[in-house]
């Protein structure tokens, strides 16, 4: 599963780029398999909790393929089951991305990401491609200095445990090299395949994020 935020923008371009592989299928189908994917049980309840939550901090969630595949099958569509939102999701296309993928040592793109991130007032994650393995970077000197208390302190120490421990749990999927370097301000683990790194992105960025998020919900 691959972790989206939900704004209508990413929503919207997911569902244009399942609908080049299923054109046949109705859109109001793919409206309610993306909802459905997503958690929801309709379209109508994910809206309805996309509006509790503000402009600036929308909903972080994963995409279920199998919850997709099964609600476009009982809405009559028989050719869903190699529905895949992962290349979407992760799409340098999509409009509000939670993390990027660039060349290493492109410092055009590392400085464009920056201010992306640094606009949007969210944790700055990228990923260094190099010829086989990649590297994962992370840190919070993107963030307006009011968004940054949960990684200070003690529960900046609680995060990172937090982040080691996932990065051990993703790592033990396939047996290699890498290393994990720092805190929950900022960091790397490097020598990571890039499937891996991808994941360990998602999960990175949900551990960052979800405090600013919670943070904004109860101002």
């Amino acid at each position: 599963m691959a972790s989206i935020l939900l704004t209508l923008d990413n929503i919207d371009f997911v569902k244009s780029e399942l609908r080049k592989a299923m054109p046949e299928a109705k859109s109001a189908h793919f409206t309610e398999a993306l909802a459905f994917g997503a958690g929801y049980n309709t379209h109508a309840a994910m809206q309805a909790a996309i509006k509790t939550s503000t402009p600036q901090r929308p909903i972080l969630a994963k995409i279920n393929d199998e919850r997709i595949a099964s609600r476009l099958t009982a809405l009559g569509n028989h050719s869903s089951s190699a529905v895949s939102t992962k290349v979407a999701v992760r799409s340098p296309a999509l409009p509000q991305r939670i993390w990027v993928e660039f060349r290493n040592g492109d410092i055009g793109a590392n400085n464009y990401w920056y201010r992306e991130c640094q606009k949007r007032d969210i944790p700055n994650l990228r990923i260094s491609r190099r010829t086989k393995y990649v590297k994962l970077n992370w840190d919070c000197i993107s963030l307006d200095g009011r968004s940054e208390t949960h990684v200070m302190g003690e529960s900046g120490s609680a995060l990172g445990k937090t982040m080691f421990k996932t990065y051990q749990g993703i790592a033990r999927r396939i047996p290699g090299k890498s290393e994990f370097f720092g805190s929950s301000f900022v960091g790397s683990v490097d020598r990571l395949l890039p499937e891996l790194a991808y994941d360990l992105a998602d999960e990175f960025f949900a551990i960052l994020y979800e405090p600013m998020r919670q943070q904004t919900l109860a101002a």
